[in-house]
């Protein structure tokens, strides 16, 4: 990996205000048992070296095709978010004991429940009383869970004894290797955590870290458990009481293997890049409203060799020492970097991102069309809009642009705007007249590209929760960017591995009109090259429908950036 820095050259904080229209703010059915793979139940094929013996940890990653790392010894260590996990010996139920250091691979997440989660507000029943067999089911191959007692401690030891005796009635169900593989990652730790030794003892003591839990991820640290309430889990007498009315499900830890998992690809694809890093804003900046920073780009002569651009975006909770809940931000704002162009005197919408309900994200986003706004390279002005002005969420922020040659044969060279969005009504479509569009006569490659999200409640619960359409014609072939998720309930759980930050504090698991909170808005993109002719016009036009029939009026808003890309 090669990596070249360029950074930041000042900041200043503006204060004009930003505003934004996002207020309130979705699980795949898991891959079923019998796939063995990591994002689904385990297969009978996860267990089994000679006589039945379970494989050790590397040869379990091997199996998966999973990267082994070694445990670090080193440290420093810590009980924050994000320290490096330290060595401990656990002392299990069944009178053995469980040692981190001796058991790491590298490939697995380490998940630590206690029973001090409830069902809901009226049912202090603990969250351990049901959905062993759901976690069990839904769960990604490699990962471990640890259930450590951290009610009365009195009460402890029928606690554990209990939960052993739906553990092994769960596993009784299952088919022998499928059995035999859980049975070996299922900890049952035999003391309350008061009796625990060093750092787990002090995590799980703490109401703001790991009371209700917390893991171990694939880079052996330290990460804070979300919310588990379950969509499919709503009680209208939760409701009736004033309380979250969504009940909570076990089951939901398995959500945040599926993100340590994504993220395990995620910094091994980035690792293998040939990049170079600009870096807009680094590490220790806690941002919030609007930031201005210059920003030292490579020359013109430099971003000539690149192809390709990605963005890469971290939105960390403002205190370590504090939990993700009520230290980030609680609502589902759009956060958008811009970039000052000096000809029109205007700022230009780069990237755009959806906050999340009270949970740290990191984000990949590809900008590669945005090469062409700067191919000019040098220094240029930047806008990082964080949240608006009457809810001004902070977060420490990492933002990298990554430059990088990917060898396509091709780069952009050239894009010209076509359609804004705005108000989401029976006048939109008028305001969006065809136009024609020039083609450049070295053009190699033609791309409609843009970002779109619908936003607002009004009368139709719109555009946020309704299925807008947009119809993209470019002379005589129609493209659709369609939002075929909204209306299902579960429709954002399906996107943990495109990024998606699960388990937050709001309605977070809802298909939405073109986002998901906690996630990068991806952009659209539609290969218009067969449809146009290098040198001469292309006749454009666009129109948005609501359900397939023209919109009526108070249906929300479109908030729309799209362009005829050209690459040379």
């Amino acid at each position: 990996m090669k990596l070249r820095f360029f950074g930041a050259l000042g900041l200043t904080v503006t204060l004009a205000a930003y505003a934004c229209t996002s207020e309130e703010s979705a699980s795949s059915a898991v891959t079923s048992a019998g796939t063995g793979g990591i994002g689904g139940a385990a297969s009978g094929g996860a267990g089994g070296g000679a006589g039945g013996e379970l494989p050790t940890p590397a040869s379990f990653c091997e199996e998966k095709g999973l990267t082994v790392r070694p445990f670090d010894a080193a440290g420093p260590t810590g009980s924050l978010r994000h320290d490096k996990a330290a060595d401990f010996t656990l002392p299990l139920l069944d009178l053995t004991t469980w040692t981190l250091s001796e058991e790491y691979s590298g490939c697995e997440s380490y998940v630590f429940l206690t029973n001090a989660r409830s069902n809901s507000a009226l049912d202090k029943a603990s969250l351990w009383e049901r959905d062993v067999d759901q976690l069990i089911a839904k769960s990604p191959t490699n990962a471990h869970y640890f259930f450590v007692a951290a009610r009365v401690a009195a009460d402890a030891s029928t606690e554990l004894t209990a939960l052993q005796g739906r553990i092994d009635a769960a596993l009784a169900a299952l088919e022998p290797a499928v059995a035999e593989h859980w049975r070996a990652r299922l900890h049952v730790v035999g003391k309350h955590y008061t009796e625990l030794d060093g750092w787990l003892r002090d995590i799980v003591a703490s109401p703001d870290l790991g009371r209700g839990g917390f893991a171990i991820d694939r880079r052996q640290e330290v990460r804070l458990l979300g919310h588990f309430a379950d969509v499919t889990r709503y009680k209208k007498a939760l409701n009736d009481a004033g309380e979250w009315p969504w009940e909570s499900n076990l089951a939901y830890a398995t959500h945040e293997v599926r993100r340590y998992n994504y993220e395990a690809t995620r910094d091994e694809k980035l690792a293998q890049e040939d990049a170079t890093v600009v870096t807009a804003f680094g590490k220790g900046e806690v941002l919030k409203f609007v930031v201005e920073s210059e920003v030292a780009f490579p020359t013109a002569a430099q971003l000539e060799k690149f192809d390709t651009l990605e963005l890469d975006l971290t939105m960390d909770c403002p205190d370590a020492a504090k939990g993700e809940f009520g230290n980030c931000g609680a609502w589902d704002y759009i956060s958008n970097i811009d970039l000052w162009e000096e000809g029109t005197q205007s700022w230009r919408e780069l990237a755009r991102f959806i906050t999340t309900y009270h949970r740290e994200g990191r984000y990949i986003v590809d900008l590669t069309p945005m090469l062409a706004f700067l191919k000019d390279g040098g220094v240029r002005k930047l806008r990082y809009v964080v949240s608006p002005e009457w809810n001004q969420q902070a977060y420490a922020t990492v933002m990298d642009f990554r430059f990088s040659n990917r060898n396509k044969g091709y780069r952009p060279t050239s894009a010209v705007f076509l359609y804004a969005g705005g108000g989401f009504n029976k006048g939109y479509n008028l305001a969006h007249a065809p136009m024609d569009v020039d083609v450049p006569a070295t053009a190699k490659r033609v791309e409609v590209w843009g970002v779109l999200t619908g936003h607002g409640m009004d009368s139709f619960n719109c555009a946020e929760f309704c299925r807008h359409q947009h119809h993209f014609t470019v002379n005589a072939k129609t493209y659709l960017k369609d939002h075929a998720t909204v209306g299902q309930d579960e429709g954002c759980i399906e996107q943990i591995e495109n990024g998606m930050v699960p388990n937050q504090g709001g309605t977070w698991w809802f298909g939405r009109g073109g986002w998901c909170p906690g996630q990068q808005v991806d952009p659209f993109v539609f290969d218009v090259t067969a449809d146009v002719k290098a040198g001469q016009k292309a006749s454009v036009s666009y129109k948005a429908t609501l359900n397939n029939k023209e919109p009526p009026d108070n249906a929300g808003n479109i908030v729309l950036n799209s362009y005829l890309v050209f690459y040379e």
